[in-house]
Protein backbone atom coordinates (compact mmCIF):
# COMPACT_ATOMS: atom_id res chain seq x y z
CA UNK A 1 0.00 0.00 0.00
CA UNK A 2 2.65 2.31 0.56
CA UNK A 3 4.38 1.89 -2.36
CA UNK A 4 1.18 2.56 -4.18
CA UNK A 5 0.23 5.21 -2.15
CA UNK A 6 3.91 6.93 -3.17
CA UNK A 7 3.46 5.63 -7.00
CA UNK A 8 -0.04 7.81 -6.96
CA UNK A 9 1.40 10.58 -5.02
CA UNK A 10 4.34 10.92 -7.96
CA UNK A 11 2.12 10.62 -10.76
CA UNK A 12 -0.35 13.36 -9.24
CA UNK A 13 2.71 15.62 -9.47
CA UNK A 14 3.56 14.82 -12.74
CA UNK A 15 0.56 15.60 -14.08
CA UNK A 16 0.12 18.80 -11.85
CA UNK A 17 3.58 19.75 -12.98
CA UNK A 18 2.18 19.07 -16.67
CA UNK A 19 -0.79 21.30 -16.47
CA UNK A 20 1.56 24.22 -15.18
CA UNK A 21 3.11 24.08 -18.80
CA UNK A 22 2.76 27.53 -20.93
CA UNK A 23 -0.55 27.91 -22.73
CA UNK A 24 -0.79 28.31 -26.38
CA UNK A 25 -0.50 32.70 -26.69
CA UNK A 26 -0.12 33.17 -30.31
CA UNK A 27 -3.24 35.38 -31.96
CA UNK A 28 -3.34 36.67 -35.52
CA UNK A 29 -2.75 40.32 -35.49
CA UNK A 30 -5.59 42.60 -34.18
CA UNK A 31 -7.19 44.92 -37.02
CA UNK A 32 -4.93 47.81 -36.48
CA UNK A 33 -1.98 45.78 -37.02
CA UNK A 34 -3.51 43.77 -39.61
CA UNK A 35 -4.37 47.16 -41.74
CA UNK A 36 -0.82 48.40 -40.51
CA UNK A 37 0.65 45.33 -42.69
CA UNK A 38 -1.55 45.60 -45.52
CA UNK A 39 0.08 49.42 -45.83
CA UNK A 40 3.50 48.06 -45.23
CA UNK A 41 3.45 45.39 -47.63
CA UNK A 42 2.47 47.62 -50.14
CA UNK A 43 4.24 50.57 -49.36
CA UNK A 44 6.69 49.41 -46.73
CA UNK A 45 9.76 48.65 -49.21
CA UNK A 46 10.55 45.22 -47.72
CA UNK A 47 12.74 47.24 -44.93
CA UNK A 48 12.54 47.92 -41.55
CA UNK A 49 10.50 50.90 -40.69
CA UNK A 50 9.90 53.28 -37.81
CA UNK A 51 6.17 54.37 -37.36
CA UNK A 52 4.38 56.97 -35.40
CA UNK A 53 0.86 57.46 -34.99
CA UNK A 54 -0.20 60.97 -35.56
CA UNK A 55 -3.85 60.50 -34.50
CA UNK A 56 -2.46 58.79 -31.38
CA UNK A 57 0.24 61.44 -30.83
CA UNK A 58 -2.40 64.68 -31.41
CA UNK A 59 -4.47 62.31 -28.53
CA UNK A 60 -1.64 62.18 -26.38
CA UNK A 61 -0.16 66.10 -26.62
CA UNK A 62 -3.66 67.65 -26.18
CA UNK A 63 -4.22 65.50 -23.20
CA UNK A 64 -1.09 67.00 -22.07
CA UNK A 65 -1.65 70.75 -23.36
CA UNK A 66 -5.18 69.55 -21.04
CA UNK A 67 -3.36 68.66 -18.21
CA UNK A 68 -0.47 71.17 -17.98
CA UNK A 69 -3.38 74.35 -18.42
CA UNK A 70 -0.98 77.39 -18.00
CA UNK A 71 1.85 75.29 -17.10
CA UNK A 72 4.82 76.16 -19.70
CA UNK A 73 6.10 72.95 -21.33
CA UNK A 74 9.76 72.48 -22.62
CA UNK A 75 9.93 69.63 -25.14
CA UNK A 76 12.59 67.02 -24.56
CA UNK A 77 14.38 66.87 -27.65
CA UNK A 78 16.44 63.63 -26.96
CA UNK A 79 13.50 61.97 -26.67
CA UNK A 80 11.86 63.40 -30.00
CA UNK A 81 15.22 63.47 -32.15
CA UNK A 82 13.53 64.76 -35.32
CA UNK A 83 13.01 68.06 -36.99
CA UNK A 84 9.92 67.40 -38.12
CA UNK A 85 8.44 65.62 -35.19
CA UNK A 86 9.78 68.76 -32.45
CA UNK A 87 8.67 70.78 -35.08
CA UNK A 88 4.93 69.63 -35.24
CA UNK A 89 4.57 69.08 -31.32
CA UNK A 90 5.55 72.92 -31.07
CA UNK A 91 3.21 74.08 -33.17
CA UNK A 92 0.69 71.94 -31.75
CA UNK A 93 1.59 72.51 -28.12
CA UNK A 94 2.50 75.98 -28.17
CA UNK A 95 6.02 76.40 -27.35
CA UNK A 96 9.74 77.03 -28.53
CA UNK A 97 11.15 75.72 -25.69
CA UNK A 98 13.59 72.60 -26.02
CA UNK A 99 16.10 71.10 -23.62
CA UNK A 100 18.69 69.13 -25.19
CA UNK A 101 21.23 66.87 -24.01
CA UNK A 102 23.83 66.67 -26.93
CA UNK A 103 26.36 69.09 -27.97
CA UNK A 104 25.96 68.44 -32.21
CA UNK A 105 22.18 68.83 -30.92
CA UNK A 106 22.42 71.95 -29.85
CA UNK A 107 23.86 73.39 -33.01
CA UNK A 108 21.30 71.03 -35.43
CA UNK A 109 18.37 73.05 -33.22
CA UNK A 110 20.06 76.25 -33.19
CA UNK A 111 20.12 75.94 -36.83
CA UNK A 112 16.51 74.69 -37.10
CA UNK A 113 15.08 76.72 -34.51
CA UNK A 114 16.81 79.90 -34.64
CA UNK A 115 13.84 81.56 -32.44
CA UNK A 116 14.33 78.60 -29.83
CA UNK A 117 15.07 78.49 -26.20
CA UNK A 118 17.42 75.82 -25.59
CA UNK A 119 18.17 74.02 -21.73
CA UNK A 120 20.74 72.11 -21.58
CA UNK A 121 19.74 68.77 -19.64
CA UNK A 122 22.91 67.77 -18.21
CA UNK A 123 25.77 69.50 -17.78
CA UNK A 124 28.58 69.65 -20.48
CA UNK A 125 32.23 69.18 -20.07
CA UNK A 126 33.79 72.71 -20.88
CA UNK A 127 34.77 71.48 -24.38
CA UNK A 128 32.03 70.64 -25.48
CA UNK A 129 30.50 73.77 -25.05
CA UNK A 130 33.79 75.14 -26.47
CA UNK A 131 32.75 73.11 -29.67
CA UNK A 132 29.58 74.86 -29.57
CA UNK A 133 30.69 78.28 -30.59
CA UNK A 134 33.35 77.02 -32.70
CA UNK A 135 30.49 75.28 -34.92
CA UNK A 136 28.11 78.13 -34.67
CA UNK A 137 29.37 79.90 -37.49
CA UNK A 138 29.31 83.82 -38.16
CA UNK A 139 25.75 85.24 -38.83
CA UNK A 140 23.12 82.73 -37.31
CA UNK A 141 20.21 84.30 -35.80
CA UNK A 142 19.87 82.16 -33.09
CA UNK A 143 21.93 84.33 -30.12
CA UNK A 144 23.63 82.05 -27.04
CA UNK A 145 23.71 84.86 -24.94
CA UNK A 146 19.83 84.86 -24.75
CA UNK A 147 18.34 81.76 -26.29
CA UNK A 148 20.65 79.11 -24.60
CA UNK A 149 21.44 77.75 -20.93
CA UNK A 150 24.01 75.77 -19.90
CA UNK A 151 23.58 73.50 -16.74
CA UNK A 152 25.79 73.60 -13.98
CA UNK A 153 26.03 71.00 -11.74
CA UNK A 154 28.89 72.73 -9.12
CA UNK A 155 31.29 75.40 -8.09
CA UNK A 156 33.84 73.58 -10.01
CA UNK A 157 32.29 73.15 -13.43
CA UNK A 158 30.88 77.21 -13.32
CA UNK A 159 34.91 78.03 -12.97
CA UNK A 160 35.42 75.95 -16.27
CA UNK A 161 32.89 77.82 -17.69
CA UNK A 162 33.54 81.32 -16.42
CA UNK A 163 37.33 80.38 -17.82
CA UNK A 164 35.25 79.80 -21.35
CA UNK A 165 33.10 83.29 -21.36
CA UNK A 166 36.14 85.16 -20.36
CA UNK A 167 38.75 83.38 -23.24
CA UNK A 168 35.55 84.12 -26.30
CA UNK A 169 34.42 87.18 -24.71
CA UNK A 170 30.90 85.95 -24.89
CA UNK A 171 27.92 86.00 -22.00
CA UNK A 172 27.01 83.15 -20.90
CA UNK A 173 23.37 82.29 -19.50
CA UNK A 174 23.56 79.60 -16.56
CA UNK A 175 20.92 77.13 -14.65
CA UNK A 176 21.96 75.37 -11.51
CA UNK A 177 21.51 71.72 -11.23
CA UNK A 178 19.74 70.58 -7.61
CA UNK A 179 19.49 67.26 -6.56
CA UNK A 180 15.95 66.85 -5.18
CA UNK A 181 16.38 62.96 -4.44
CA UNK A 182 17.53 61.19 -7.51
CA UNK A 183 20.74 60.87 -6.56
CA UNK A 184 22.48 61.48 -9.62
CA UNK A 185 24.26 64.66 -8.93
CA UNK A 186 23.96 68.40 -9.41
CA UNK A 187 24.11 70.85 -5.97
CA UNK A 188 23.19 68.63 -2.97
CA UNK A 189 22.69 71.10 -0.90
CA UNK A 190 21.77 74.98 -0.15
CA UNK A 191 25.48 75.52 1.05
CA UNK A 192 27.03 73.91 -2.43
CA UNK A 193 24.48 76.17 -3.77
CA UNK A 194 25.30 79.20 -2.25
CA UNK A 195 29.09 78.71 -3.25
CA UNK A 196 28.24 78.65 -6.83
CA UNK A 197 25.72 81.05 -6.59
CA UNK A 198 28.75 83.80 -4.92
CA UNK A 199 31.02 83.00 -7.87
CA UNK A 200 28.05 83.96 -10.47
CA UNK A 201 27.76 87.24 -8.26
CA UNK A 202 31.07 88.15 -8.93
CA UNK A 203 31.15 87.55 -12.41
CA UNK A 204 28.17 89.50 -13.42
CA UNK A 205 27.12 90.55 -16.79
CA UNK A 206 29.47 87.60 -18.23
CA UNK A 207 28.02 84.74 -16.42
CA UNK A 208 23.95 85.23 -16.26
CA UNK A 209 21.60 83.37 -13.84
CA UNK A 210 18.12 82.01 -14.94
CA UNK A 211 17.20 79.90 -12.35
CA UNK A 212 17.47 75.96 -11.30
CA UNK A 213 17.04 72.12 -12.63
CA UNK A 214 15.92 69.46 -10.57
CA UNK A 215 14.81 66.31 -11.78
CA UNK A 216 12.38 63.77 -9.86
CA UNK A 217 12.22 60.78 -11.41
CA UNK A 218 12.93 58.91 -8.28
CA UNK A 219 9.17 59.42 -7.56
CA UNK A 220 7.78 57.08 -10.08
CA UNK A 221 9.67 54.72 -8.47
CA UNK A 222 9.38 55.09 -4.93
CA UNK A 223 9.37 51.92 -2.87
CA UNK A 224 5.58 50.91 -1.21
CA UNK A 225 7.21 52.23 2.21
CA UNK A 226 7.51 55.47 0.76
CA UNK A 227 4.70 56.11 -1.90
CA UNK A 228 4.20 58.60 -5.11
CA UNK A 229 3.03 60.96 -3.62
CA UNK A 230 5.38 61.43 -0.26
CA UNK A 231 8.36 61.04 -2.68
CA UNK A 232 6.93 63.80 -4.45
CA UNK A 233 6.36 65.77 -1.62
CA UNK A 234 9.83 65.64 -0.30
CA UNK A 235 11.64 66.20 -3.70
CA UNK A 236 9.11 69.61 -3.71
CA UNK A 237 10.37 70.23 -0.37
CA UNK A 238 13.92 70.01 -1.80
CA UNK A 239 12.85 72.56 -4.23
CA UNK A 240 11.87 75.09 -2.42
CA UNK A 241 14.79 74.64 0.02
CA UNK A 242 16.72 75.61 -3.16
CA UNK A 243 14.52 78.51 -3.90
CA UNK A 244 14.68 80.04 -1.03
CA UNK A 245 18.82 79.81 -0.93
CA UNK A 246 19.12 81.14 -4.10
CA UNK A 247 16.60 84.33 -3.27
CA UNK A 248 19.47 85.19 -0.61
CA UNK A 249 20.98 86.30 -3.43
CA UNK A 250 18.79 88.72 -4.39
CA UNK A 251 21.35 90.77 -6.60
CA UNK A 252 21.48 88.36 -9.52
CA UNK A 253 18.01 85.90 -8.73
CA UNK A 254 15.73 87.00 -11.88
CA UNK A 255 12.60 88.48 -11.14
CA UNK A 256 11.04 85.39 -12.86
CA UNK A 257 13.51 82.88 -12.51
CA UNK A 258 13.38 79.91 -14.83
CA UNK A 259 12.51 76.81 -12.19
CA UNK A 260 12.41 73.27 -14.81
CA UNK A 261 11.79 69.87 -14.04
CA UNK A 262 9.51 66.86 -13.81
CA UNK A 263 9.67 64.68 -16.81
CA UNK A 264 7.35 62.26 -18.70
CA UNK A 265 7.01 60.12 -15.41
CA UNK A 266 5.95 62.86 -12.83
CA UNK A 267 4.44 65.51 -14.90
CA UNK A 268 1.11 64.62 -13.79
CA UNK A 269 1.69 65.00 -10.27
CA UNK A 270 3.19 68.58 -10.96
CA UNK A 271 0.00 69.33 -13.51
CA UNK A 272 -2.71 68.44 -10.66
CA UNK A 273 -0.66 70.59 -8.07
CA UNK A 274 1.34 72.31 -6.10
CA UNK A 275 4.89 72.61 -7.68
CA UNK A 276 7.37 75.01 -7.52
CA UNK A 277 8.24 74.84 -11.04
CA UNK A 278 7.41 77.29 -13.65
CA UNK A 279 7.96 74.68 -16.37
CA UNK A 280 7.83 71.53 -16.76
CA UNK A 281 9.75 69.07 -19.35
CA UNK A 282 8.01 66.12 -21.29
CA UNK A 283 9.16 63.90 -23.93
CA UNK A 284 8.69 60.40 -24.23
CA UNK A 285 5.04 60.64 -23.03
CA UNK A 286 4.03 62.05 -26.18
CA UNK A 287 5.09 58.94 -27.80
CA UNK A 288 4.41 56.40 -24.53
CA UNK A 289 7.53 53.65 -25.69
CA UNK A 290 6.55 50.57 -23.10
CA UNK A 291 8.49 51.59 -20.21
CA UNK A 292 6.46 54.72 -19.75
CA UNK A 293 3.75 52.14 -18.72
CA UNK A 294 3.21 53.65 -15.42
CA UNK A 295 -0.11 54.25 -13.75
CA UNK A 296 0.33 57.84 -14.01
CA UNK A 297 0.78 57.92 -18.03
CA UNK A 298 -2.21 55.22 -18.39
CA UNK A 299 -4.07 57.77 -19.80
CA UNK A 300 -1.66 57.75 -22.92
CA UNK A 301 -1.13 55.81 -25.64
CA UNK A 302 1.42 53.91 -27.39
CA UNK A 303 2.44 55.86 -30.92
CA UNK A 304 5.29 54.25 -31.98
CA UNK A 305 6.40 51.18 -33.49
CA UNK A 306 8.81 49.55 -35.00
CA UNK A 307 7.72 47.30 -38.27
CA UNK A 308 9.81 44.88 -40.00
CA UNK A 309 9.25 41.38 -42.34
CA UNK A 310 9.46 38.00 -42.15
CA UNK A 311 12.43 37.01 -43.80
CA UNK A 312 12.15 32.80 -42.97
CA UNK A 313 10.14 30.98 -41.13
CA UNK A 314 10.88 27.29 -39.55
CA UNK A 315 10.98 24.64 -37.13
CA UNK A 316 11.71 26.13 -33.81
CA UNK A 317 14.05 23.37 -33.67
CA UNK A 318 17.80 24.48 -31.74
CA UNK A 319 20.99 23.67 -33.07
CA UNK A 320 22.31 20.33 -31.37
CA UNK A 321 18.98 20.09 -29.52
CA UNK A 322 17.55 19.03 -32.43
CA UNK A 323 16.17 15.58 -31.10
CA UNK A 324 14.57 17.40 -28.10
CA UNK A 325 11.84 19.64 -30.59
CA UNK A 326 9.45 17.39 -29.91
CA UNK A 327 10.20 17.68 -25.81
CA UNK A 328 9.93 21.30 -26.16
CA UNK A 329 7.08 22.08 -28.46
CA UNK A 330 4.85 19.52 -26.12
CA UNK A 331 6.16 21.59 -22.82
CA UNK A 332 5.99 24.92 -25.01
CA UNK A 333 3.35 25.41 -27.95
CA UNK A 334 4.86 29.07 -28.07
CA UNK A 335 8.22 27.27 -29.23
CA UNK A 336 6.56 25.73 -32.25
CA UNK A 337 7.82 28.08 -35.26
CA UNK A 338 11.03 30.20 -35.43
CA UNK A 339 10.50 33.29 -37.41
CA UNK A 340 13.32 35.51 -38.94
CA UNK A 341 13.27 39.18 -39.10
CA UNK A 342 14.89 41.76 -41.09
CA UNK A 343 17.50 43.34 -38.95
CA UNK A 344 16.65 43.06 -34.83
CA UNK A 345 18.30 43.77 -31.85
CA UNK A 346 16.37 46.93 -31.33
CA UNK A 347 15.55 48.16 -27.63
CA UNK A 348 12.35 46.93 -28.14
CA UNK A 349 9.42 44.19 -27.60
CA UNK A 350 7.12 41.91 -30.27
CA UNK A 351 3.40 43.43 -29.74
CA UNK A 352 1.98 41.27 -32.86
CA UNK A 353 0.80 39.36 -33.80
CA UNK A 354 0.59 38.47 -29.85
CA UNK A 355 2.91 34.76 -28.84
CA UNK A 356 5.82 36.22 -30.02
CA UNK A 357 8.78 36.25 -27.86
CA UNK A 358 12.16 36.63 -27.89
CA UNK A 359 14.74 33.15 -27.93
CA UNK A 360 16.35 33.38 -24.93
CA UNK A 361 18.29 30.28 -25.64
CA UNK A 362 19.49 30.86 -29.16
CA UNK A 363 19.98 34.50 -28.72
CA UNK A 364 19.42 38.14 -30.40
CA UNK A 365 20.40 39.56 -34.00
CA UNK A 366 20.84 42.82 -35.41
CA UNK A 367 20.77 40.98 -39.03
CA UNK A 368 17.57 38.09 -38.85
CA UNK A 369 16.27 38.33 -35.00
CA UNK A 370 14.89 34.82 -34.08
CA UNK A 371 11.28 35.20 -32.56
CA UNK A 372 9.20 32.16 -31.96
CA UNK A 373 5.72 31.66 -31.77
CA UNK A 374 3.09 29.17 -31.98
CA UNK A 375 0.98 28.59 -35.15
CA UNK A 376 -1.44 30.50 -33.81
CA UNK A 377 -0.15 33.48 -34.87
CA UNK A 378 -0.70 33.13 -38.59
CA UNK A 379 2.45 34.23 -39.40
CA UNK A 380 4.06 33.57 -42.87
CA UNK A 381 6.89 34.72 -45.06
CA UNK A 382 6.84 38.44 -46.41
CA UNK A 383 4.59 39.00 -43.23
CA UNK A 384 4.93 42.20 -40.96
CA UNK A 385 5.82 41.97 -37.29
CA UNK A 386 5.62 45.15 -34.95
CA UNK A 387 7.55 45.68 -31.54
CA UNK A 388 7.02 48.33 -29.15
CA UNK A 389 10.37 50.06 -28.40
CA UNK A 390 11.01 50.43 -24.90
CA UNK A 391 12.83 54.27 -25.17
CA UNK A 392 12.83 56.56 -28.10
CA UNK A 393 16.39 57.96 -27.40
CA UNK A 394 19.28 56.43 -29.47
CA UNK A 395 16.68 55.37 -31.88
CA UNK A 396 15.80 57.17 -34.39
CA UNK A 397 18.98 57.74 -36.23
CA UNK A 398 18.65 53.93 -36.64
CA UNK A 399 16.03 54.47 -39.99
CA UNK A 400 16.24 56.37 -42.75
CA UNK A 401 13.25 58.42 -41.91
CA UNK A 402 10.09 57.67 -39.85
CA UNK A 403 6.52 57.28 -41.53
CA UNK A 404 3.74 58.69 -40.49
CA UNK A 405 0.38 57.12 -40.07
CA UNK A 406 -2.84 59.23 -40.48
CA UNK A 407 -6.52 57.82 -40.52
CA UNK A 408 -4.99 54.17 -41.58
CA UNK A 409 -2.68 55.57 -44.54
CA UNK A 410 0.60 56.25 -44.37
CA UNK A 411 0.78 60.15 -45.07
CA UNK A 412 4.46 61.18 -45.28
CA UNK A 413 7.83 60.98 -43.45
CA UNK A 414 9.71 62.69 -41.13
CA UNK A 415 13.98 62.64 -40.74
CA UNK A 416 15.28 62.03 -37.85
CA UNK A 417 18.03 63.55 -36.40
CA UNK A 418 21.81 62.48 -37.88
CA UNK A 419 23.75 60.80 -35.45
CA UNK A 420 26.74 62.78 -34.26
Amino acid sequence: MKRRHLLGLGALGALGLWGMRPGDQGRPHAPYFASLQNLLKQEGGGVPQLVIDLDRLDANADLLAQRLGTLPLRLVAKSLASNGLLEYLAKRLDTRRFMVFHQPQINQLAQAFPDADLLLGKPLPVAAALAFYQQLGNGQPFDPSRQLTWLVDSPQRLAQYLELAQALQKPMSIALEIDIGLQRGGHPDAASLAQTLRLLAGNQPLLHLRGLMGYDAQVAHAPFWTGSQDAFEAANARYTTFIEAARGFPAIWPREPLLNGAGSLTYPLHAKGPTPLSEVAIGSALLKPLEFDTPLLASHQSAIWIATPVLKMQSGTLPYLQQAQGALEAWNPNRHNAYYLYGGRWPAQPVSPEGLAYDGIYGRSANQERLVGSAGTALAVDDWVFLRPLLCEGLFDRFGELRLLRHGKLVGTWKPQPAA
